[in-house]
């Protein structure tokens, strides 16, 4: 799914109303969150809602709201310009050989057991808004070795932690910088459920071999 720079849904920009679908995927959805996330007022955000749930977005379910597989596909959205089928190719296999790289070195604390390709790209696109890959990291080690492989993982890092979960992850978080290795056009996810609910999906990854 794409979205423009000039496009609108329930009368918000469109890249806002996709940063609030990220966000509450994560975390759920409320009047509250969406007064927060796009800076409107109470009833605007009364009206947000009834509207994304009018186009499908969301669901209540048990009282509850949930984002739908559409809603999901719309905080997946991209608002970069397409990318030809020969260089979403070239991302899936430069993202295989890097994944191989990852589990032949006992240096990172994580090593990659799957990658799933779904989206327009595993759809058969020509011109792929972007190229969308699932992610299943595991532990190289188990117990106190791999404790003590993920505290020098920290010790490494020569920036600055942004919060204590940035701390905890970051063993995680460096293997998928080095996956993502700053590719326009590459959009890395963790391979949750909703991934594997997908239609039409790829393994192209898994225990370092190719599929």
């Amino acid at each position: 799914m794409r979205v423009d720079a000039d496009q609108r849904i329930a009368g918000f920009p469109a890249v806002e109303v996709r940063r609030l679908m990220r966000k509450a995927i994560k975390e759920g959805v409320s009047l509250r969150q969406i007064q927060e996330s796009l800076g409107c007022s109470k009833p605007a955000a009364s009206s947000v809602l009834g509207k994304l749930q009018h186009r499908g977005f969301l669901r209540s379910t048990d009282g509850r709201l949930e984002v739908t597989v559409k809603g999901g596909a719309l905080a997946l959205a991209t608002a970069a310009k397409p990318l030809l089928r020969s260089g979403a190719e070239r991302l899936v296999s430069e993202l295989v050989r890097r994944a191989k790289l990852v589990n032949a070195d006992d240096r990172w604390a994580y090593k990659v057991d799957r990658l799933v390709l779904f989206g327009s790209f595993v759809k058969g696109a020509e011109r792929p808004n972007d190229v969308d890959v699932a992610c299943k990291l595991v532990p190289r080690w188990s117990g106190d070795v791999q404790a003590d492989a993920e505290q020098h993982r920290r010790e490494l890092y020569t920036g600055r932690f942004r919060n204590t979960i940035h701390c905890v992850y970051w063993p995680q978080f460096e293997v998928l910088r080095f996956l993502k290795s700053r590719s326009r056009g590459l959009s890395m996810h963790a391979l949750d459920d909703w991934v594997l609910k997908q239609d039409e999906r790829k393994v192209i990854f898994r225990d370092g071999q190719r599929e």
